[in-house]
């Protein structure tokens, strides 16, 4: 037995003992997928996809990603500036011209510079909750009630959902197609993503084959329920059909194929990623360490990563990158934790990966 297949034992045994001590401690349920150049190094799938039929999660099975969504909401504008429809300059009321903030350009919205409330919020104040909002609603919201700006374009960096869904937004007005269908033409059918799409299952509801509901806990009913049994995640309903800063799903092979696409030129050229994967500029020449859809990090051990996280209620999902080492961790999960702890699990399947000393959350 070579040295190094002793190592991946090792590692593998360790990220066993991670998931089955996790899933009996804290219920934990999920899909998680490790690739060391591309190759799968380490799968695994624990729990339901539906409690109701009692259908195990699988391999196949089909998550809500959450954030993790912006990475292809920032790809669709990125290739839309390749095409020469759009460049990462152009102010946000040239393409909605009563958009009622001055200044803030596509390229603030892509690293969470334009100082953009929180449609959340504006949502929550003034929104009827009977109706399914969509994309076209944040843009009336913000013109109607015109709530104030955060702070000055580029100032600092704050993360915005609202830039997201209006990204989102441009790509439709500029495509002059349907966000989703713009995504499935030049993104998933490209690279052959079969199982991953642009999905608002209460808006827009149809089968999907081997989905994974995300199940909160409840303590009146001491148990976990859908959101939408859930009278303080309402929100799920009425903003179920905002796109842009959420709502693509996936599966694991599907982000294993995205994974591998993005050290390629399938989709852009290497430039356009590399500016993608690049931190920004801030007013007071400090840097932001967020790119095009991806969070930045360097360090010593893993060199440089490109990744992100995205939580819903539900659903949490992450995404890491090791560009320079080419690893890759892929995980989904459908049972609510805390996203302090999420990032403590994410860190220890890091560390083993690594084979660093890891702590068990």
């Amino acid at each position: 037995m070579t040295q190094r297949a002793k190592v991946s034992d090792a590692r593998c045994r360790q990220l066993d003992e991670l998931f089955s001590t996790i899933a009996e401690q804290n219920n934990w349920s999920g899909n998680i997928l490790i690739l060391e150049e591309g190759k799968p190094f380490y799968q695994n799938s624990i729990g339901m996809a539906n409690l109701e039929t009692a259908e195990r999660l699988s391999p196949h099975s089909v998550f809500e990603l959450a954030s993790v969504s912006k990475a292809f909401t920032a790809m669709g504008i990125m290739i839309l500036q390749e095409q020469g429809k759009l460049d990462y300059t152009d102010k946000v009321d040239k393409f909605f011209p009563d958009f009622p903030y001055a200044d803030i350009t596509v390229e603030n919205l892509l690293v969470h510079t334009s100082g953009l409330p929180d449609y959340m919020e504006l949502f929550s104040q003034f929104w009827d909750k009977k109706q399914i909002a969509t994309n076209q609603d944040i843009l009336e919201q913000l013109i109607k009630h015109r709530p104030d700006a955060l702070f000055q374009p580029n100032e600092k960096y704050e993360y915005s959902n609202t830039g997201y869904a209006l990204l989102a937004s441009i790509v439709e007005h500029v495509a002059d197609t349907p966000f989703a269908d713009f995504l499935q033409q030049h993104i998933f059918q490209p690279l052959g993503m079969q199982h991953t799409k642009v999905y608002n299952r209460r808006y827009s509801p149809e089968l999907t084959q081997h989905y994974a509901y995300g199940y909160v806990y409840s303590p009146q009913s001491e148990a976990f329920v859908l959101p939408d049994e859930s009278s303080e995640h309402d929100f799920v309903i009425y903003l179920d059909g905002i796109q842009g800063d959420g709502a693509v799903s996936s599966t694991l092979d599907d982000l294993r194929i995205w994974d591998r696409a993005l050290y390629t030129e399938k989709l852009v050229k290497k430039e356009t990623l590399e500016r993608a994967f690049s931190p920004v500029q801030l007013t007071d020449n400090s840097l932001s360490d967020y790119g095009y859809g991806w969070r930045l990090r360097e360090d010593q051990v893993t060199g440089k990563v490109v990744h992100h996280g995205g939580s819903w209620p539900g659903y949490r999902s992450w995404i890491r990158r090791y560009i320079h080492a080419d690893k890759t961790i892929i995980y989904l999960t459908n049972v609510d934790q805390e996203r302090e702890w999420t990032e403590k699990v994410v860190e220890a399947v890091e560390n083993i990966l690594f084979e660093q000393p890891y702590v068990m959350p």
